[in-house]
């Protein structure tokens, strides 16, 4: 599992290269990045080695902030899986809201329906 700089750089290296070598400058990456990152030349260097080494990407060369990249098969099917289950993790949590809301109207019914009953048998 990828830390949140990491994925999004190999998102926009993804979305840049279609699995064909491209050559990509340095700004141009960092601005398909999410601005909360706050990731600078160093960081995306870094993200690009690590993603490199683990066989998520291929750099064919690197020179003063121009890269020659090409995302691998490994790196594409990590989006597509990691899309699917943010997907599945919102329809579990959605789910589970319901199920507790549904949870707490029934036990508030079965609770005023007791109360109900036991002041009927005490006072009426």
């Amino acid at each position: 599992m990828l830390d949140k700089q990491t994925a999004a750089v190999l998102a926009a290296v993804n979305a840049r290269t279609d699995g064909a070598y491209k050559v990509v400058e340095e700004g141009e990456l960092l601005c398909a990045l999410p601005a909360r990152l706050k990731t600078d030349a160093t960081g995306l260097a870094n993200a690009l080695r690590y993603l490199s080494e683990r066989g998520y990407v291929d750099v064919k060369y690197s020179d003063k902030g121009t890269y020659c990249i090409c995302s691998l098969p490994k790196g594409r099917s990590y989006e597509e899986s990691e899309g699917a289950e943010r997907r599945g993790e919102r329809r579990y949590s959605r789910s589970r809201f319901f199920l507790v809301l549904f949870g707490a109207f029934a036990g508030a019914f079965a609770g005023s329906f007791l109360a109900g009953v036991l002041l009927h048998f005490l006072f009426g």
